[in-house]
């Protein structure tokens, strides 16, 4: 890469772990969370597959870091094993269905709250 050119990075990842291991390298080496201006200055972003790990992409967002869900789409046959493979992978989460689900509705209560309060 060129001098002064910056670089950005996606980490795509559902372990939550690892998530807090980047968050705490980006502090450490003074990288910003913020989204404004994040094509032209460089940054770090987090994305997880639409479904999963919901609670860790509200909560990134919330705390201001580039958050995104991505959908996979193609035929079938060939987005079902993809699909398949990463609830493999993931499987430890399908045991935390009911953490994730209370933490959904917190999330939905605070909104609700808050929408009252504004209202």
């Amino acid at each position: 890469m060129a001098p002064g050119r910056l670089a950005r990075l996606m980490v795509a990842t559902h372990n939550r772990s690892s998530i807090e291991h980047v968050v705490r390298s980006m502090e450490a080496l003074g990288i910003p969370r913020e989204g404004t201006g994040f094509a032209a200055r460089g940054g770090v972003s987090f994305a997880q597959l639409l479904g999963m790990a919901d609670n860790i992409t509200f909560t990134l967002g919330h705390e201001k870091f580039q958050a995104f869900k991505y959908l996979p789409y193609g035929p079938l046959d060939e987005v079902m094993p993809y699909l398949l493979r990463r609830a493999q992978e993931n499987s430890e989460m399908l045991a935390k269905v009911d953490e994730e689900r209370a933490l959904l509705m917190s999330e939905i209560a605070r909104r609700g709250k808050s929408l009252l309060m504004t209202a």
